[in-house]
């Protein structure tokens, strides 16, 4: 009988035992999983925010909450003429609020900013002669007997921004575009533009007019360009 518990005792210690070590080596395992998780997550940090966001062009950013990226935006440089530093001020407070209102970012100095976001305006055309409405549309005064038939001429508008984002610390430029716009509407009309932008003074006489669907049109797509491109190992405030 003894014997008999003895034998018991021993098979019992044996199984626990085992017990224990395939617990330490699940526990392992785990440890292991979570490491190379951990690395995958890494390697897919430098990739751009539209992995999280699938909007298109047009339409409005999705909703977003997380963490945000410390950026600066520097002073919109004017390389095209027609176009005064109060204008280029009051551009830049519109592309400021726009970003904001994605709340993907933190507005701070160039000192404390992880990125700098560069702007030029290459192009600022308020309004140009162009072709005519109606039939034949796009045709132009001297187009003889067709232009005669075409409407009243057509107010155009253009503008082109250059965008770049800019690693502050290393001064590497991470993303860069195009950004263009063009409008046209017939004299006297007025142009519909979203609420969500405010035209202060340097831009406001724009309000309603091609130009500034133009500034609206750009100032979005830019702030779209910015949310989707910014990698994600930027996003940790």
């Amino acid at each position: 009988m003894v014997r008999f518990c003895g034998k018991g005792l021993s098979l019992t210690a044996g199984l626990i035992g085992n017990i224990f070590k395939s617990k330490v080596r699940m526990k392992f395992r785990l440890f292991v999983c979570g490491l190379i998780l951990l690395s995958i997550t890494g390697c897919f940090s430098a990739k751009p925010h539209a992995q999280l966001d699938k909007s298109l062009q047009g339409q409005p950013l999705g909703r977003y909450r997380g963490p945000k990226a410390k950026i600066t935006v520097s002073d919109f440089e004017l390389k095209t003429a027609g176009l005064s530093a109060e204008a280029g001020s009051a551009l830049k407070d519109a592309f400021i609020s726009s970003l904001n209102n994605t709340h993907r970012f933190l507005m701070v100095s160039q000192q404390e900013a992880d990125l700098v976001i560069s702007v030029q305006v290459n192009e600022f055309v308020p309004e140009s002669s162009g072709g005519k409405s109606g039939m034949g549309g796009g045709g132009s005064s001297s187009s003889g007997f067709m232009g005669g038939l075409l409407g009243p001429p057509l107010n155009k508008a253009n503008m082109q921004l250059g965008l770049r984002i800019i690693d502050h610390a290393s001064s590497s430029v991470i993303s860069s575009r195009d950004i263009q716009s063009r409008a046209a509407q017939s004299p006297g009309k007025k142009t519909k533009i979203p609420r969500d932008m405010v035209f202060k003074a340097g831009i406001s006489v724009y309000a309603g007019t091609p130009m500034g669907k133009v500034i609206y049109d750009c100032l979005i797509e830019s702030t779209r360009y910015v949310a989707q491109n910014v990698p994600l190992e930027y996003y940790k405030y």
